[in-house]
């Protein structure tokens, strides 16, 4: 089993512990900093976060080319779900 890790995250201008596997860490700062930088690029910030969230959707389901890839896609759904 893996090791968990508290990490502390700033997201929105909101402040986040979060516990994750150790080997997971790096892959979750990563998205972290892609949503932060998805944010920033929005105008209407009172939508911002549904609308970061949208379009980063559409951009992963942009790239499922087979029944595969959409397994894939459902795995890192339930990772991202089990950590919020």
């Amino acid at each position: 089993m893996n090791n968990m890790e508290t990490i502390q995250l700033r997201i929105f201008g909101r402040d986040l512990t979060l516990s994750c596997p150790s080997d997971e860490k790096d892959q979750l700062l990563k998205s972290a900093q892609l949503l932060n930088d998805e944010l920033d690029n929005i105008q209407d910030k009172q939508n911002a976060l549904v609308i970061a969230g949208l379009s980063l959707a559409n951009k992963a389901l942009s790239g499922i080319s087979s029944k595969e890839d959409d397994h894939d896609h459902s795995k890192l759904i339930e990772k991202i779900n089990s950590v919020l």
